[in-house]
């Protein structure tokens, strides 16, 4: 049984001018613009630095919305590096944001699809419950994570970000379902905190993968400096693992921790054998 295809109606956002300053507006989103009109839309609340205004002074808005969010495509035009919290909390539908995007992109969202052409700024998709958000330049630190001060498993809970360049520290903190996937290289401390899901790296990592993590699993293809002494090896895994919709091949050594987290050591770090070779020193443990 095939799904019907869902027919969209776009709406349009160009900037009147460049973003000197941070701009906020969670409102853009399929789930606050589906059936309101062009003026309307144009009427919504938007912060630009301290100074409250309406998000027409800064967008030209063109097209039209669909009658519910599943329907409606919100398209940015240009680069927005200084728009923050775009599609916050969305519950469905799109939104394609053809340059850069500021941070909190997809904050706790919901459902739908956010696709970024350019770079994404920090807390990308962080504490997000489901959907797709799909970013084919870089990103900022803590995709999908926790906010300082929470608790571990507070990040991310479903849904699945994709990035295609590289990103920065702590990605998937706190996280504890979904999964991440990075074509480059990471910063350090990913997965620090997480009690569930996947994070796959296929690049190198700047170091200290899994601090504190009480479950869930962080793959790494590239090279790592080198292991926490609070993870233990397990077993040299050959087979390929899945993390979202993506296999990583083995041979993977899989390590099991953070024990100063949890001494139960629920938490797998599995990473390349070939691109590690100063990590041979742990198969005579497995003896």
């Amino acid at each position: 049984m095939t799904s019907e295809k869902i027919e969209f109606k776009e709406v349009i956002l160009k900037p009147k001018y460049t973003f000197n300053v941070p701009v906020e507006c969670k409102h853009i989103s399929p789930d606050v613009f589906a059936g309101k009109n062009l003026e309307e839309i144009g009427k919504l609340p938007i912060l630009e630095g301290n100074r409250r205004k309406v998000l027409g002074e800064l967008f030209k808005v063109e097209g039209e919305t669909g009658k519910t969010p599943t329907e409606t495509h919100i398209i940015v035009e240009g680069d927005v590096a200084k728009l923050r919290r775009i599609g916050e909390a969305m519950t469905d539908g799109k939104i394609t944001v053809k340059g850069n995007v500021g941070h909190y992109a997809g904050f706790g969202m919901k459902g739908g699809v956010i696709t970024i052409q350019g770079n994404a700024g920090l807390w990308l998709g962080g504490k997000m419950k489901g959907g797709t958000i799909e970013v084919f330049g870089d990103a900022g630190d803590c995709i999908g994570g926790s906010l300082r001060g929470e608790k571990s498993g507070k990040g991310m809970k479903k849904g699945t970000i994709l990035i295609h360049g590289n990103v920065g520290a702590e990605i998937g903190r706190g996280m504890s379902g979904g999964a991440i996937l990075v074509d480059g290289n990471c910063g350090p401390l990913p997965g620090v905190d997480m009690t569930g899901g996947s994070i796959g790296i296929k690049g190198n990592c700047e170091g200290k993968p899994g601090a504190r993590m009480t479950g869930g699993r962080v793959v790494i293809l590239g090279k790592v400096p080198d292991i926490l002494p609070s993870f233990y090896i397990d077993e040299i895994r050959e087979s390929p693992i899945k993390v979202g919709p993506t296999k990583l091949p083995g041979p993977l050594y899989v390590f099991i921790g953070d024990v100063v987290a949890d001494i139960k050591c629920n938490g797998r770090l599995l990473i390349s054998v070939q691109a590690n070779p100063q990590l041979k020193i742990y198969e005579e443990l497995l003896t």
